[in-house]
């Protein structure tokens, strides 16, 4: 925790000063921990429903966090407890999920997955003052004025919509852009910000094809989308039930424009659907520290934890979902905050998060400040080659630059 970068309250500057300052004075603090006393996390993901055996992945970095702070002695002496509930992925059950977890005893609250999921659960757990790292692409979750509870701990749509939208324009030269999107909150940010993108190059989406979530068959939204004579299709699709049918399609119609899109299509079901004379022109989104170029590979602990990922059987041909979930980092960083403060108490949590400064996670540096809690900016990202995937230094999770990227 040495590597992290504090920006105080002025009420705080010394005990804030680093990781190091505050590990040494562990023996001396009163910490009124009784014997037995743990930290209750409140864990939040779908164990039962359609989308339980892809989102189950994303929490392995959490579970490894979890295992290294324990095996540590804990957060100033208790270990960490995981009070799990299931929400089959389910907006509509995240209001009683948290009400259930706050009366458990959990003031922070880790998950759940999905943007829509996450607006859900916040709605009850802002009031509460619960401190939550949802795994939440959109914008909106990690607005600090909105939400000052959530801290979005990765990348969001707007940064996301921004490098992907340029890369396309400036390097691959695109003028016709089409877009799938899924009929989620995820779907409809990603739009927005791909239309506001576009706009600095005097661009606007050629066509735009919204999916249910729960469609059968994507093939009719791609032949609307061929007919307009798109040279470029960008596919605004988190969950990967909905991604392979899309892949399904473009295979159906024989039919590859350059595809571009959220990281999840990177994941190795993807990979294995596109033929090799089309797999050349995949591009999709990824965290800096994941990736290869000619003069630049993933750092040792990145290379690490991939090896650790690699131990657990559901993250297999996942890594890269797995990988880039937000609960790693921000479990090691909360850990460091609580015993800089030497407190549970959220409010005094929250102020302390409100103030780091340049932490050096696995996926990039988080800053938050009390107005914005998306950790991550747009530098933190790149854009990458879907082909890449089947080079041996990949180990499931890392990627090779897309040409012409920095």
């Amino acid at each position: 925790m040495a590597n992290t970068t504090w920006r105080p309250a002025p009420t705080r500057r010394e005990a804030l000063r680093g990781m190091a300052m505050a590990a040494s004075a562990l023996p001396f603090l009163s910490t009124r921990v009784a014997a037995g006393d743990v930290f209750k996390l409140g864990w939040v993901r779908p164990t039962t429903g359609r989308f339980a055996s892809s989102y189950a992945q994303i929490y392995v970095g959490g579970l490894i966090a979890v295992d290294e702070i324990n095996a540590g002695g804990g957060i100033i002496g208790r270990k960490i407890e995981r009070i799990e509930e299931d929400d089959e992925a389910s907006p509509a059950k995240e209001p009683a999920i948290v009400k259930k977890l706050q009366e458990a005893g959990c003031s922070y609250l880790f998950g759940p997955t999905g943007t829509s999921q996450s607006l859900a659960s916040l709605a009850t757990s802002t009031p509460a003052k619960i401190i939550q790292c949802a795994f939440a692409i959109g914008a909106s979750t990690g607005d600090g004025k909105k939400y000052p509870y959530q801290y979005q701990a990765t990348f969001n749509t707007d940064q996301q919509a921004d490098v992907l939208t340029r890369y396309l324009v400036k390097v691959q030269g695109v003028k016709k852009i089409g877009i799938l999107q899924e009929n989620t909150a995820f779907g409809t940010e990603s739009v927005a910000a791909t239309r506001k993108a576009l706009q600095e190059f005097g661009l606007t989406p050629t066509e735009i094809q919204t999916v249910p979530n729960l469609a059968p068959d994507l093939t009719p939204y791609l032949v609307n989308l061929q007919k307009t004579g798109v040279d470029c299709v960008i596919l605004w699709i988190a969950n990967t039930p909905s991604l392979t049918l899309a892949f399904n399609g473009f295979a159906s119609l024989k039919w590859y424009p350059i595809i571009a899109g959220h990281r999840q299509i990177l994941i190795d079901a993807v990979t294995k659907m596109v033929p090799d004379d089309a797999i050349k022109n995949v591009f999709a989104t990824h965290l800096r520290t994941l990736t290869w170029s000619e003069k630049s590979s993933p750092g040792e602990r990145q290379v690490a934890f991939a090896k650790k990922l690699a131990a657990y059987p559901e993250v297999k041909g996942n890594e890269i979902v797995a990988g880039t979930a937000p609960f790693y980092d921000f479990l090691h960083l909360l850990k460091g905050v609580i015993e800089a403060e030497k407190t549970f108490e959220t409010v005094r949590i929250k102020a302390a998060l409100d103030n780091v400064t340049g932490y050096a996670g696995l996926l990039g540096k988080l800053n938050f400040t009390p107005e914005q809690h998306s950790g991550l900016a747009a530098d933190d990202l790149a854009v990458v080659t879907l082909s890449s995937g089947k080079d041996p230094k990949a180990m499931g999770l890392f990627r090779e630059r897309a040409p012409g990227e920095a």
